[in-house]
């Protein structure tokens, strides 16, 4: 049964809502002024608030009250009532949080409908935000490759500007884990982020989505993700139509025509492919592309920056170890196997690896080491052209080198020995990269 609280300086307007709540089986709570209205929504907990703008005899009106509750719990829908409403007395309402703004006298049914669509609304967007994180959002960077360690010293700054992100990389890579990390080091991360996965969403809801009418105000996402981080996940996804929509709103920083709610957002796109490629093929708006790329971070695949694997798999082996009597720990030969596996489908790859390991060995001996054959046995062909078998009876520090050289060079191949061109591709400085082919024995004309 969902709990609303209901703020109202007349005993009229307060019983005849609810009677009509509890006849569909809400559960109603009353208020007449500010001080009442705080010790109830402390007690009460309510799954919904129905606040009046003017409140007699109160410490606070409706709007400091809307505040008040957002900033105790953003995630709890407040609807604003008023005998005397204005198009600017509703614009600052939404603008405050509120998720919707009826006007007295209302119509029972309206008032019902809208009192569900909350709630509902509000239960999706905590199903959501638990269904969309395949991580805690709290998960640091892991890793000391060249590129971890770039973004951790720059991820302040990152996060602080008004810029908007794009974050590009193959599936698995990570974009939603630095989309987090972004949005809890940014002004907003007292909120939760809101995630829209472009590729898996319907038509339908795309239309509430991106409306401009003030009448879908309660279901145009855009509006109820206003003063939070908006990650678009699989921006590509989004056909023309939808992209000069979302360009206007960027455009205009405005949510909707003929009024003034200002846009108050960290927006990060996210996209597995090559934005300027689909605006070449005329499938991306190039205007929309430089909106949303202000900043542009290109997330390599996890076999390009291999220091990062065995830290990410650690981490995770710890982290889904609920019994803690269990302690893992990796031989040499263990160790090069995970390391020097492609791992085709990156970090989410070795996630789930990690959560498959810990199952299979549920009874694993505390006092011996964590053996190659308690590997699961569906990690893949180890036997493949790019690594020699033999390097798993090799120390991991000699297998490592073997890969490395092996790497290097076919990358000499690649760039024809183009030093500058190897650099940009592998992250590597110049002077570091000419230190690892004197350490290696590798043979290169400087160009």
């Amino acid at each position: 049964m969902s709990k609303v609280l209901i703020i109202d300086d007349e005993n009229d307007i307060c019983f005849l809502i609810s009677e009509i709540l509890e006849d569909e089986s809400f559960k109603c709570k009353v208020a007449n002024n500010s001080s009442e209205a705080l010790k109830a929504y402390k007690e009460f907990n309510p799954d919904l608030i129905i606040l009046d703008v003017w409140l007699g005899n109160s410490d606070l009106d409706g709007i400091e009250l809307l505040s008040n509750f957002k900033e105790q719990n953003p995630l709890t829908p407040v609807i604003i009532i008023s005998g005397h409403g204005t198009v600017d007395m509703a614009v600052n309402a939404i603008k405050k949080g509120a998720y919707d703004f009826i006007e007295k006298p209302f119509n029972s049914d309206k008032l019902t409908i809208t009192c569900k669509r909350a709630i509902e609304s509000a239960l999706l967007i905590k199903e959501n935000t638990k269904l969309k994180s395949l991580v805690n959002p709290k998960t640091p960077l892991i890793g000391k490759s060249n590129f971890i360690q770039e973004i951790k010293k720059n991820i302040t700054k990152i996060s602080q500007s008004n810029s908007r992100i794009l974050i590009s990389g193959m599936v698995g890579v990570g974009k939603k884990l630095l989309a987090q990390n972004i949005h809890q080091n940014s002004k907003f991360n007292k909120s939760l982020c809101t995630f829209i996965d472009l590729k898996n969403t319907e038509e339908k809801d795309l239309e509430l989505f991106f409306s401009d009418s003030m009448n879908q105000i309660s279901n145009n996402i855009i509006a109820q993700s206003n003063n939070t981080t908006l990650i678009l996940e699989n921006i590509d996804y989004l056909n023309i139509n939808y992209q000069k929509k979302l360009l206007f709103l960027l455009e205009n920083n405005n949510l909707f025509k003929n009024n003034n709610i200002q846009l108050n957002q960290k927006i990060i796109s996210t996209t597995t492919k090559n934005l300027l490629e689909e605006v070449n093929k005329g499938n991306f708006i190039k205007i929309l592309y430089d909106r949303l790329s202000t900043i542009h971070i290109e997330i390599p695949p996890i076999n390009l920056r291999r220091e990062d694997i065995m830290r990410i798999f650690e981490y995770y082996i710890q982290l889904y170890n609920k019994n803690k009597k269990f302690k893992f720990s990796f031989t040499n030969n263990a160790k090069a196997k995970i390391e020097l596996y492609d791992w085709p489908g990156n970090i989410s790859q070795i996630i789930n690896y990690a959560e498959k390991t810990i199952i299979l060995n549920q009874n694993f001996n505390i006092n011996n080491d964590f053996e190659i054959n308690n590997l699961p046995l569906d990690m893949g062909n180890f036997e493949q052209e790019n690594i020699n078998k033999n390097n798993f009876e090799l120390s991991l520090k000699e297998a490592r080198n073997n890969f490395e050289k092996d790497y290097l060079i076919s990358q000499i191949k690649r760039f024809n020995g183009n030093i500058k061109k190897i650099s940009d591709f592998t992250g590597m400085e110049r002077t570091a990269l000419y230190r690892k082919f004197k350490s290696l024995n590798i043979e290169t004309e400087k160009k």
